[in-house]
């Protein structure tokens, strides 16, 4: 039987699609990207706020469609939004034939096995049965899941439960497999990536999983997201400055620069914590890129409010920033705060904070003319002009692109999935041009 899955979402529902293709494929299943030819479609849905689950219900209504008019036996949604919507699902979507929330993740094998009519290997879904979705030799490693912050507007605990740190010799296990199997870059994640250990062996312990992880033979980038400023130990920014194969990327999500709404967010970060530690980045790590997201229209949010938010963004000057409007989720705390801001409001700050970090971005990257960087070749583009590429500077999924320009040079240089050196020649407000070296 073929089997087909579309991923909604983070990195984390990528990786627990990843995990999920693994199972099946072990199980004997065909992996096929084909969805008018596969007998079981599965999507992999997003609960996190309200656009994601207006996303999610039209791609299982799509799927749907496939499912009507192609070979397609059952349609199979998993996730976040089966966890937290699996009866009203089941309930208005007669399309749908089985419903995994991410808590029943552990239990796969018996209700897949009592769904298909077919014995599944008595197995758990396993990272390092991972298959690997990228083109090119970079993945995700998930080293914990759930989170113990409870951010007033944030449903993530009600879908993934507490904190919990995954061992470090399971870590560096799937490390080591995805190393032998070609991956050279590891982009580590989860909900709060620096809490890393503090459950398990009682203090934080990312330092040294990203110490030991360099040492693991074809090991070439180590990238960190999802950072929180109170915890970036002095240990951890020293343990980036000083280990050759740590990007160094601070992805560090401060939400908001107003003491007011940090409170009323639930935030363990202040404005003063934000501003010192960022400074003790910089001063110790002079070519650090910082990328961080925040939130406009938080219940509450008054002008003077978010003019500290902008002003904060012009004082730090963050290399990337990603903004979004506060989304009203039931169940969370801020649902039934007082003073909830009207959309127009939110997405007018919105706009203006994009485009003052529009302005931003445009002139950190006319400081990088004539800069070398090495980068990872990723692709090529739709109008197969240019060469996608990224540098430590540049996560994948969220950030902008170095774009080198297909010449005969450049097609005897670059090979998709490979290393390079560039030199930067132009640029515009989010990517960089450059020319192969």
């Amino acid at each position: 039987m073929k089997v087909a899955l579309v991923t909604l979402g983070c990195s984390k529902n990528q990786v627990d699609s990843e995990m999920i293709i693994g199972y099946f494929k072990k199980n004997g299943y065909k992996i096929i990207n084909d969805l008018s030819e596969a007998d079981i479609i599965i999507v992999n849905t997003c609960g996190f706020i309200q656009s994601a689950k207006e996303e999610a219900i039209s791609t299982i209504l799509e799927m749907a469609d496939y499912k009507q008019n192609a070979k397609c036996k059952a349609l199979i949604v998993v996730g976040c939004l089966a966890k937290r919507y699996k009866k009203d699902i089941l309930k208005t979507m007669p399309e749908v034939d089985l419903c995994i929330g991410v808590d029943e993740y552990k239990d796969i094998d018996v209700i897949l096995s009592e769904f298909l009519d077919q014995k599944f290997l008595n197995q758990k879904l396993e990272y390092k049965n991972r298959i690997i979705s990228s083109d090119f030799p970079s993945c995700y490693i998930r080293i914990s899941d759930g989170c113990d912050n409870r951010c007033s507007y944030c449903a993530i605990p009600l879908i993934r439960g507490k904190f919990r740190s995954r061992k470090m010799e399971d870590i560096l296990e799937e490390v080591q497999v995805l190393a032998s199997q070609g991956i050279q870059e590891f982009c580590v994640i989860s909900q709060d990536t620096s809490k890393y250990g503090i459950d398990i062996y009682g203090k934080l312990m990312l330092a040294e999983l990203l110490n030991k992880m360099s040492k693991i033979e074809g090991v070439k980038w180590i990238r960190i997201l999802y950072m929180y400023l109170f915890e970036a130990t002095d240990e951890l920014i020293e343990e980036i400055k000083n280990n050759d194969k740590i990007c160094k990327y601070f992805d560090i999500p401060i939400q908001h620069l107003s003491n007011k709404i940090l409170k009323d967010m639930n935030r363990y970060d202040t404005k003063d914590i934000i501003y010192d530690r960022i400074k003790t980045i910089r001063n110790k790590i002079p070519n650090a890129i910082l990328r961080t997201t925040v939130m406009t229209g938080f219940p509450g949010e008054t002008e003077e409010d978010f003019e500290e938010l902008i002003q904060g963004v012009i004082d730090l000057k963050f290399d990337r920033l990603g903004a979004f409007a506060y989304s009203r989720e039931e169940d969370t705390k801020a649902y039934d705060m007082e003073n909830q801001v009207d959309e127009n409001t939110k997405y007018e700050r919105l706009k203006e904070i994009l485009e003052v970090q529009k302005s931003i971005s445009y002139e950190l990257n006319s400081k990088k003319i004539n800069n070398i960087y090495e980068v990872l070749v990723e692709g090529i583009t739709e109008d197969e002009e240019y060469f996608c590429c990224r540098s430590y500077m540049e996560a994948p999924d969220v950030d902008g692109r170095i774009y080198v320009r297909i010449d005969e040079k450049s097609c005897n240089k670059l090979i998709v999935g490979e290393f390079a050196k560039v030199r930067i020649i132009d640029y515009d407000d989010y990517d960089l041009y450059a020319k192969v070296i």
